[in-house]
């Protein structure tokens, strides 16, 4: 039998962390479960020992690191660590397919991927900046290099040093391929609750983003992360670009081509610094539609 510890990072989460505790109790093999109430200011800690869970509390908001770091302190030393969100509920029943490859012993780390339905409602740069960051540095592919939902060995997680913050995921990912370790991508239909777009929602995912550069500098060096970051940003726009049907497309390209073509006509005609203008941005910049450009005899 595999001794299973599943640990559950919470801040704030008392309206889900209870059915988190009750769904995972009744997953095979999880001897405990540990919450970690991360300084919440709710009743986080209160709705988890009421479901069964052993409760951890920090004196104060620490991150999801830390949190994870006090939940392995106070494990003991299991053969296996099931990491979950709290915000899961019901569907934490289903972390028995995350178990499975590492108990028996065809990886040592498995990562989730939710259901299509349930994916990030996300801008995707910094999850396409992870996993160019892992493909990269590991050969790895993976589909969701960002997710919390894992099960790993338990002397790989105990050997590993974690990244600071929402760094958690892709430095473990990281320093588990450099110790040489099997890592795979497992399917589950995990649901759970979605940050939005709203404002809110671009200041918590900046945070995210944010603590995973940090935490790729100090594992790969700054080069590297600036190069990722700055492959993922042109793939993005080409992407948005490819998304506008075609017609628009070279419309846009032909608007943008004749605005060009008019700012170097007024840099040809300087004489000195005093005859600069102000330059508004590019997107500023309109001239009539059918209007040709033409070159004047003065230009020639």
């Amino acid at each position: 039998m595999t001794h299973v510890v599943a640990i559950v990072p919470a801040f704030d989460r008392a309206d889900t962390v209870g059915a988190t505790v009750t769904a995972l109790r009744t997953v095979p093999d999880v001897l405990d479960v540990i919450v970690v109430d991360d300084g919440s200011r709710d009743r986080t800690a209160s709705a988890a020992a009421a479901a069964g869970a052993r409760v951890v509390e920090l004196a104060r908001n620490r991150g999801k690191a830390a949190a994870v770091v006090a939940g392995v302190a106070a494990s003991g030393a299991p053969d296996v660590y099931l990491l979950i969100d709290a915000d899961l509920g019901g569907s934490a029943a289903l972390a028995g397919g995350l178990l499975q490859p590492v108990a028996q012993g065809e990886a040592d780390m498995t990562i989730a991927v939710f259901d299509a339905a349930e994916g990030s409602r996300g801008f995707g740069l910094v999850k396409g900046f992870a996993a160019r960051v892992l493909r990269s540095e590991t050969g790895l592919e993976l589909v969701e290099p960002l997710s919390g939902q894992r099960a790993v060995r338990g002397p790989l997680l105990r050997s590993l040093q974690l990244a600071p913050g929402f760094g958690l995921e892709i430095g473990l990912t990281l320093d588990a391929a450099d110790r040489g370790a099997r890592i795979s991508e497992v399917e589950i239909g995990f649901s759970h609750r979605q940050t939005g777009r709203d404002l809110s929602g671009v200041a918590h995912r900046a945070r995210i983003g944010r603590h995973v550069y940090l935490a790729v500098v100090a594992r790969t060096g700054w080069p590297k992360a600036v190069s990722c970051l700055a492959a993922s940003l042109l793939s993005r726009v080409i992407s948005a670009v490819r998304s506008v049907p075609g017609r628009d497309r070279g419309q846009r390209l032909r608007r943008a081509a004749r605005q060009s073509w008019r700012r170097a006509r007024q840099l040809r005609r300087l004489r000195s610094l005093a005859g600069l203008r102000s330059w508004r941005p590019l997107r500023r910049l309109r001239i009539p539609p059918g209007r040709r450009v033409r070159r004047s005899m003065s230009d020639s």
